[in-house]
């Protein structure tokens, strides 16, 4: 038992090249990956969780086998063996649909021919260069202005291991002439990138831009990080010990007991601490004790179990250009419109079921920004001053 337990742990261990604000912070970590499946024989899931202290979150990557039976490997994760075998499975899933081989193992059977990266957010680009390292013939697609964070300008090559086989999605696989190369799999997984400009952060210009992915067969929407759906009850992932302490009524208090009411207080409470930074009703009473003041219920019932654009993104990124935004909305929704059935973001639930109408009301915001409007208080301490400072 102690031999499997080990074994298991090595299976789990990886090493963070990039500094980040996750832990590990950089160096050796641990992670345990778990596989779903969104579209039998066609679309998986694999999830793990990104740590902020007692603060956990899940992070998806969505693997997607192509007609041909090569895989697209959309938001690596971190590098564990666990997590590259769970990966190299989507390739034999569902029997008969699989390349047959003669050898289980032969490499034909378990091709990952692209990975992709979505985002300007270093949590969903920092393990590119491990999957480029596991999987060398695989062309890495990445959105256009990656990289602009933390730092300009660094070479392919250090960032993901190669020069020759990375290249940038342009705005649409449906633009005319195609002057740039684009991606084999273009007419099977569509996308449209979403521009929302360049802004001054810590005096560096962030470009923010994200991809958003269609697969055509399936009516699956593949988003990164705008829009979510964060469930009533803790996701798989999430590890009690740190749900109870967060659950906790002061800081002060001792470690709640293990039951299923304070489990889930500690969910509803991760996920306000998540959203907003400092949520309404959490407050500092003293330099050195932190105290939850009731109602707070409330604001996790208005933010939970419905599509919703994620505060940080709304409040700090969409509010900056609301037209770009509202671009990519209708592009979105006249291109795959009555098709959209399903959407998969990179946090929280997923698949959420969900049509073009939903989609395009969870946007309804960029019209009039007191239309589905976050809790005052929710806002006010956390990201109306950061916003105020970025919006200036």
């Amino acid at each position: 038992h102690h031999h499997h337990q080990q074994q298991q742990q090595q299976q789990q261990t990886f090493t963070q090249r990039f500094p980040t604000l996750f832990k590990p912070f950089l160096g050796e970590g641990t992670k345990k990956t778990i596989k779903t499946t969104l579209v039998e024989d066609r679309c998986w899931a694999l999830e793990q969780t990104i740590e902020l202290g007692p603060l956990e979150t899940p992070l998806r990557c969505v693997v997607v086998r192509l007609s041909s039976g090569d895989l697209w490997v959309h938001n690596p994760l971190a590098p564990t063996e666990e997590f590259f075998q769970l990966v190299e499975s989507c390739a034999a899933d569902g029997g008969e649909h699989a390349p047959s081989s003669s050898s289980a193992s032969s490499s034909s059977s378990a091709r990952v021919a692209s990975i992709v990266v979505p985002t300007y957010a270093l949590e969903h680009k920092i393990f590119a260069r491990d999957a480029h390292e596991r999987w060398p013939e695989a062309e890495i697609w990445v959105a256009p202005g990656q990289f602009s964070f933390p730092v300009e300008n660094i070479p392919n090559a250090y960032v993901y291991g190669t020069e020759s086989n990375v290249f940038v999605l342009s705005e649409s696989n449906d633009e005319a002439g195609m002057a740039t190369k684009q991606p084999a799999w273009k007419d099977e997984i569509n996308y449209e990138t979403l521009d929302v400009g360049a802004f001054n952060i810590a005096n560096k210009n962030i470009q923010i831009k994200e991809c958003a992915f269609f697969d055509v067969k399936t009516g699956m929407l593949i988003v990164t990080d705008a829009l979510a759906k964060i469930p009533l009850t803790p996701p798989v992932l999430s590890s009690k010990e740190k749900l109870l302490l967060v659950s906790k009524r002061s800081t002060k208090d001792l470690q709640p007991d293990d039951t299923p009411e304070n489990v889930l207080a500690g969910w509803k409470k991760t996920a306000l601490l998540v959203s907003f930074f400092f949520p309404e009703h959490e407050e500092l009473v003293s330099p050195s004790e932190v105290v939850w003041t009731d109602g707070w219920e409330t604001n996790f019932e208005s933010i939970s179990n419905r599509l919703l654009v994620p505060p940080v993104v709304r409040t700090l990124l969409y509010a900056q250009n609301p037209r770009a935004v509202r671009n990519w909305v209708d592009r979105v929704s006249e291109r795959w419109g009555e098709s959209i059935k399903s959407i998969v973001p990179a946090h929280w639930d997923a698949p959420i079921d969900a049509n073009v109408d939903e989609f395009r009301n969870a946007f309804r915001f960029l019209e009039d920004d007191r239309t589905d409007p976050f809790l005052d208080g929710d806002l006010k301490r956390g990201l109306a001053p950061i916003a105020k400072a970025i919006l200036k």
